[in-house]
């Protein structure tokens, strides 16, 4: 065990000084608080049994310590207390100096109360010692500077003393023991605070790190209502889905190795998540070789057909330059079609942020009738940006499951 509980990093230490001051502030009012009401107890008994001028002498003492006290108390309202750790050294010096003042006052009162100079000394600086050692909050290093001024301080009184070696002895036994539990009450209580100070920052990394995991498949305010306990469920009235698919994917399959095939793929799926980023396009999920992407949905632009348009050429271009640097014959299809879809969350296993609907169907009937490296659009997304894009004559086809739809080509 380390005699300094410190850590490495200086800024994870300034975190843990500001976060244990700031989580201690209801303790350490409570203490403070706890002093003043002592105080006030025996400002109000001591009238009863000293003199006038043994209750003046012992007053003034009194106010300085409750006045220190209520500083403390204030201070600890402020951000320079959390701050400023060395605060403490200074309140406590001044409490030294109050404390002896009200030993000296009381010790003028021995014939009534019955304790010397010398049991006042070692009771009410055991007290303030022990006080010290919760009030000094993550702040070891200086409690034990102070301490270590009070001990000698004692030390001083104790030979001034006109009592024998034995019984000085004695006293500055049990003047020890409270000095010993205080030092190991405050560096304990700092040392546990620092162990839960590390595992919290652990939690909040492995928590932080769950959060990330969660964001790269669903959008961040999906996940917050997924963590709130609701269930997920959105209408859009006009989304633009757009289907990518590679070309002669099967047959590639074929012949290539499994390894170098999902190498390929897995370069196709990350240029096209590059190109989405780069256009405001929301990735949905890939199906085997096809990539499917929305414009409009819950986390890409309103139904900006233009920005659908504009991330299928990206992809395109993009893999035209790979395959032309590399010799390679692999070409993709591109359909979009922009409509009504039903977006949400389904099941409880491998979450992810789906659509469905009519407007899915036909977007990927669409992209089968799409030239090799080029766009086929419905009549919907060509309505929405014919005066921007440039188009090739409407194109009547039967889709499956669809029927007549009406097909434009986007001339590259």
């Amino acid at each position: 065990m380390a005699l300094f509980n410190n850590f490495a990093d200086s800024r994870i230490e300034r975190h843990y000084v500001e976060s244990e001051r700031t989580a201690r502030i209801p303790a350490s009012r409570a203490l403070l608080l706890i002093g003043i009401a002592t105080f006030i107890s025996y400002l109000t008994l001591n009238p009863l049994y000293f003199p006038s001028e043994g209750v003046v002498a012992y007053n003034i003492a009194a106010a300085l310590f409750m006045a220190i006290l209520a500083s403390f108390l204030l201070l600890t309202r402020t951000r320079f207390y959390i701050e400023k750790p060395w605060i403490d050294l200074v309140l406590f010096v001044g409490l030294t100096v109050a404390m002896i003042m009200l030993i000296e006052a009381l010790a003028a009162q021995a014939a009534i109360t019955g304790i010397s100079r010398f049991g006042m000394a070692i009771v009410n600086m055991g007290i303030l010692v022990v006080f010290a050692s919760i009030g000094f909050v993550a702040n070891t290093r200086l409690f034990l500077f102070w301490a270590a001024g009070l001990l000698i301080l004692y030390v001083l009184f104790l030979l001034q003393a006109d009592r024998s070696l034995i019984s000085k002895v004695y006293t500055f036994t049990n003047f020890s023991t409270f000095f010993v539990f205080a030092t190991y009450v405050n560096w304990d209580i700092d040392r546990r605070a620092r162990k839960t100070f590390t595992a919290n920052r652990e939690l909040d990394a492995e928590k932080q790190r769950s959060e990330e995991l969660l964001y790269n498949v669903l959008p961040e305010h999906v996940a917050a209502r997924i963590k709130s306990g609701e269930t997920v469920a959105d209408s859009f009235n006009n989304v633009s889905v757009i289907f990518v698919d590679v070309v002669g994917f099967s047959t590639l399959a074929k012949t290539m190795p499994a390894s170098e095939l999902v190498k390929q793929l897995n370069r196709f799926f990350l240029i096209a998540d590059e190109c989405a980023d780069a256009h405001g396009i929301e990735k949905v999920k890939t199906i085997g070789d096809a990539y499917l992407a929305v414009s409009g949905g819950t986390s890409s632009e309103a139904g900006d057909a233009l920005a659908a348009i504009a991330f299928g050429h990206a992809l395109i271009e993009r893999l035209e330059e790979i395959t032309e640097a590399e010799g390679a014959d692999v070409k993709l299809r591109v359909g979009i079609h922009t409509g009504p879809v039903v977006g949400g969350v389904v099941g409880s296993n491998r979450l992810a942020y789906d659509y469905w609907g009519d407007t899915m169907n036909i977007a990927s009937r669409i992209e089968g009738t799409a030239d090799h490296n080029g766009i086929a659009v419905s009549a919907a997304t060509y309505h929405q940006t014919v005066h921007e894009v440039d188009y090739g004559p409407p194109e009547m086809m039967t889709l499956k499951g669809i029927g007549e739809t009406e097909v434009y080509r986007v001339i590259r």
